[in-house]
């Protein structure tokens, strides 16, 4: 009977500890995800210095958000079957893994043009940025989501619905910019720049949406 109270009691202390560095996790795909936002401002203020500066803090922030998710698989490899749970915290990881991935890929985009002095439309440029608040706004209420997860399933459904109706606004958003985009007179690749970055915004909240749905599931499995 003691050890079956101890096992449980090991099990309750891993989960626990796993949790933590998932929302360690989540907290730093927030920071990249912020940086983008710093990123669009400075270049909208035509300030080339700024975008190299927070391309290289969203580089940086990346790298240190992949350390974590290295730190957090070593862990669950070494929890082993006394974690019933181990693969669902594999699949959170994995998926909010990927926004930083996509925003290392619109910080290069930004960049790569800030660097090549290429015009954008203001009106366009404006959109854009909101389209990038409203995926920081998605990725905030994940966070929201990730934190919930030391307290009640029913808190987590709760904030994951959250996460839902913010990637709902980004759908919208996203169908609105990439039609202008389309329509406008830039040149041919600063169009093609343009939509990819819209597109990675739209897939970074798309995956905060898995995400959130993952944090769903590990929740059921946790209480």
């Amino acid at each position: 009977m003691a050890s079956v109270v101890f096992s449980a009691e090991t099990a309750a202390q891993t989960r626990r500890r796993m949790f933590r560095t998932c929302q360690d996790h989540v907290r730093k795909v927030v920071e990249v995800v912020r940086e983008i936002l710093l990123l669009f401002t400075s270049y909208q203020n035509n300030s080339p210095k700024e975008v190299e500066s927070h391309y290289n803090n969203i580089v940086k922030l990346e790298e240190e958000a992949m350390e974590l998710k290295r730190t957090l698989m070593t862990e669950l490899t070494e929890a082993g079957a006394i974690l019933l749970s181990r693969e669902d915290f594999f699949r959170l990881a994995a998926i909010s893994s990927e926004i930083a991935d996509y925003a290392g890929g619109i910080a290069f985009r930004i960049a790569e043009m800030s660097s090549r002095r290429w015009k954008v439309q203001k009106d366009i440029l404006k959109d854009l940025t909101n389209l990038a608040e409203a995926t920081f706004n998605t990725v905030t209420r994940l966070r929201e989501t990730f934190l919930s997860l030391s307290y009640t399933a029913a808190r987590t459904h709760e904030l994951a619905k959250n996460v839902e109706a913010a990637e709902h606004i980004v759908d919208t958003l996203y169908r609105k910019i990439d039609l202008k985009v389309i329509g406008s007179k830039m040149k041919l690749p600063v169009i093609l720049m343009l939509r990819d970055v819209a597109q990675l915004l739209e897939e970074m909240a798309d995956k905060a949406e898995d995400a959130a749905d993952a944090a769903r599931i590990l929740s059921l499995s946790a209480f």
